[in-house]
């Protein structure tokens, strides 16, 4: 009896450590997103970055999301304390790749978390430093999914020729910082034809008065927001709202999430499908099928989308003609669209009644 315990036990610790492997197996992917959760543009990139890890085979429990709160006032205060956190909890355990977005995770995760999987890759959507690569041990791939103010502006001039001035709400964090470096490159061709304020010297309270009083020769667009000069914080999409409401001009955007909320449109960035476009790249770097090519790997980003509402057109009586190619949301139907069904019913009607008709018109001749 004693011995077919024994048996017994030892198969059942044999099954454990079968399980123990086959929870292991598989690749572990390690997502730091730089503020709190609750942000709606972040959570669908977050949504479709786990969706599509999950359709590849990847088990849910393989998908590590954390959120560094790096928004906060005191976040130089705990780094340490967070970073001992992330060290208990992956310091010692497999991880394959990791992913960094915003450029405060990438900079928490270059000073902080070097020691995770050292050698394990690192993908983030923000350009690390020339310093920050000399100190790295690991190969770091950019995905830049930025978006793409030049493009939203040359829609906004050809929509609005006579606009004079841009205007940029924005905030002082570290990834409105690196907005603002990214909106000067792309800005640089307007410079002799617009002249661009940017706000974030400002309160975000002055800021809002401000776009309130705007000339007519003046658009606004929505940038990057995290936290103003005096501390306050908010979402980038809430912010965007604010910006919204603010604005006596139109208001273009740059992601498709407040297209439909109020703003005119712009060449956006699809959050759902860069959400998507990240994971595949993850997929790619892990399978060897994406290689590193020195201390900076840039890998493939998909091109914006011209997505506009059609109400917020006809509020600033603007013409879309200069449109080619461009999604219209809230765009009233043709009548051929409104009325197809209705139009071919009655066609068949016709038709069947003129055949009857003329089948009358056969037999009468015949017979009459």
């Amino acid at each position: 009896m004693g011995g077919k315990s024994f048996k017994q036990l030892l198969a059942g610790l044999l099954l454990a450590v079968r399980a123990l492997a086959a929870h292991g197996a598989g690749p572990h992917v390690l997502l730091l997103n730089s503020y709190s959760p609750g942000r709606p543009g972040i959570e669908r990139v977050t949504d479709a970055f786990v969706q599509r890890l999950r359709e590849s085979g990847i088990a849910l429990d393989h998908i590590h999301v954390e959120f560094l709160n790096q928004e906060q006032p005191n976040a130089e205060m705990v780094a340490p304390a967070r970073r001992a956190l992330l060290m208990a909890q992956y310091g010692g355990g497999r991880i394959d790749i990791l992913v960094a977005l915003q450029q405060p995770a990438l900079n928490f995760a270059m000073r902080e978390l070097a020691d995770i999987a050292p050698q394990a890759p690192l993908l983030t959507d923000s350009e690390p430093s020339t310093l920050q690569l000399a100190a790295s041990r690991r190969p770091v791939f950019l995905y830049a999914i930025v978006p793409d103010l030049g493009a939203t502006v040359k829609e906004a001039m050809q929509l609005l020729p006579r606009t004079r001035r841009v205007v940029i709400p924005g905030g002082v964090s570290d990834a409105d910082r690196a907005f603002r470096r990214q909106a000067e490159v792309d800005l640089a061709p307007w410079l002799r034809r617009l002249q661009i304020e940017f706000l974030q010297n400002m309160s975000w309270a002055e800021q809002m008065r401000y776009i309130g009083n705007l000339t007519q020769d003046t658009v606004v667009v929505t940038g990057m927001f995290n936290r103003d000069r005096d501390g306050y914080s908010l979402p980038t999409i809430d912010a965007a709202r604010d910006t919204l409401r603010a604005a006596n001009v139109p208001v273009f955007s740059l992601f498709d999430s407040i297209v439909g909320e109020g703003a005119v449109g712009g060449a956006v960035r699809n959050l759902g499908q860069s959400g998507r476009e990240l994971a595949e790249n993850v997929l790619s770097i892990m399978g060897g099928r994406q290689a590193a090519n020195g201390a900076l790997t840039q890998v493939p980003v998909g091109p914006v989308q011209s997505l506009y509402d059609w109400r917020q057109l006809e509020r600033w009586s603007i013409d879309p003609s200069p449109l080619e190619g461009a999604t219209f949301l809230f765009k009233p139907p043709s009548l051929w669209q409104a009325y197809r069904g209705a139009v071919l019913g009655v066609g068949g009607v016709i038709l069947l009644l003129a055949g009857l008709l003329a089948i009358m018109l056969v037999r009468r001749r015949r017979f009459g």
